[in-house]
């Protein structure tokens, strides 16, 4: 089950730049094949997408269907922020 970073307080999903399996890039929500890979290389991922690590990035695993939807909204915009509610909600905020 794929995990992502998300931002405790603000509900943020961490983004950045990846490589789909054809090494093209593109930019989607940061995620791992599973929560120990997740927390041993959030800290760089953090630090390469321009997120400051300040302790309050939780992983979170999610169903494969949840992470491609992530990558649909953010359409491969780098201006746009994920926002994950509570209610489990998605919305994107464009900067």
């Amino acid at each position: 089950m794929p995990t992502v970073l998300r931002h405790r307080a603000s509900g943020e999903i961490a983004c950045g730049m990846l490589k789909n399996v054809y090494q093209f890039a593109y930019y989607g929500a940061l995620w791992w094949d599973d929560n120990e890979t997740a927390e041993r290389e959030a800290a760089e991922a953090l630090a390469l997408a321009g997120y400051e690590d300040d302790g309050g990035w939780d992983a979170l695993d999610i169903k494969e269907e949840r992470l491609k939807l992530f990558n649909v909204k953010l359409n491969n915009d780098g201006r746009r922020k994920l926002l994950l509610q509570p209610d489990g909600s998605i919305l994107v905020v464009k900067n």
